[in-house]
């Protein structure tokens, strides 16, 4: 029998919930130190262990937010449900609170036992930039969002494992527009200004804040489109609607899941701290966010049972 781990059988949990995703990565990196001396043989070097520092990697598409809770009738087969009340039993099987599933139209939906559709999958069709009041169609958009870590390891955090806290952060974008004959280019004659800019994934995706334009970019190519490039920072934290499921700077607990067991998963589990959000779109693909971050104190492994 093939005991082989694939990604068909890949979950992922924040707080007990679970997210759709398209990959996970989990890192775990030792600083080593140097602990060369004078009794050390020849002309090599010793060295040993420190502490570790352990990452994660999310990657998700863009959904749109979670339909109407559903708390009576039938569940719809083939649509895609999260539990968020009790347990659902189909002839598939059960999925308690916070799961996700595909349902077979076997299930039913109550007061106690509730569910709420998946968001569909956005796609860039409908990518806009708004750059003090004026709209400029893309080709491509680019958001991030990146906190400082700041070493939080004590002699009380759990051998030999390492924290973090978060300080601030920074936002940036980066959008791409197709440069037309009769539109306005924002040129950077005088020193930029903060003004007001909106990005617009899907109708109620949104970014929304102040931002200045630090850098513009024009390029052509005679056998191509001329194209104009925008870079933006953000000033402060703009509002964000519908576009992250993930709560950020704030350590909550997860469970990546390589394969579900009987008895116990092929697992690990933590507290992680997610520093580092990035959506990135085109007009002809479906929109992806990643989420990063560093694993604060022990993890705890699991093999499958």
């Amino acid at each position: 029998m093939a005991n082989e781990v694939t990604g068909k059988t890949l979950k992922y949990f924040q707080n007990s919930i679970e997210q759709a995703v398209k990959s996970v990565a989990f890192d775990r990196n030792f600083t080593m130190l140097d602990t060369t001396n004078s009794s050390t043989a020849g002309a090599g070097i010793e060295s040993a262990p420190g502490r570790a520092k352990s990452t994660v990697k999310v990657v998700t598409d863009l959904l749109d937010v979670l339909g109407t809770e559903v708390v009576t009738g039938t569940l719809v087969a083939g649509t895609k449900y999260l539990v968020t009340g009790g347990t659902i039993t189909e002839t598939q099987g059960s999925f308690t609170i916070g799961k996700i599933f595909q349902s077979d139209g076997t299930g039913t939906a109550s007061a106690i036992n509730k569910v709420k559709p998946l968001g569909a999958k956005i796609t860039g069709k409908s990518l806009t930039a708004t750059i003090g009041g004026s709209s400029f169609l893309v080709t491509n958009l680019d958001y991030s969002i990146k906190y400082n870590e700041l070493d939080a390891t004590t002699s009380g955090t759990a051998s030999p494992n390492s924290e973090i806290v978060t300080g601030r952060a920074k936002v940036t974008s980066k959008f791409d527009c197709i440069m037309y004959r009769t539109t306005a280019d924002y040129i950077l004659n005088a020193a930029p200004s903060a003004q007001a800019l909106v990005l617009t994934f899907s109708s109620g995706l949104t970014v929304t804040g102040t931002a200045i334009l630090s850098q513009m970019s024009i390029s052509d190519e005679v056998s191509g489109v001329c194209k104009v490039t925008y870079n933006a920072e953000w000033q402060g934290i703009p509002t964000e609607v519908g576009i992250g499921y993930l709560t950020m700077a704030t350590s909550q607990i997860f469970q990546c899941v390589w394969e579900t067991g009987t008895s116990t998963n092929k697992a690990i589990t933590g507290s992680l701290t997610l520093v580092e959000k990035t959506i990135s779109a085109d007009v002809s693909n479906d929109v992806s966010i990643s989420y990063s971050g560093s694993i604060n104190g022990a993890i705890t492994p699991a093999i499958y049972s």
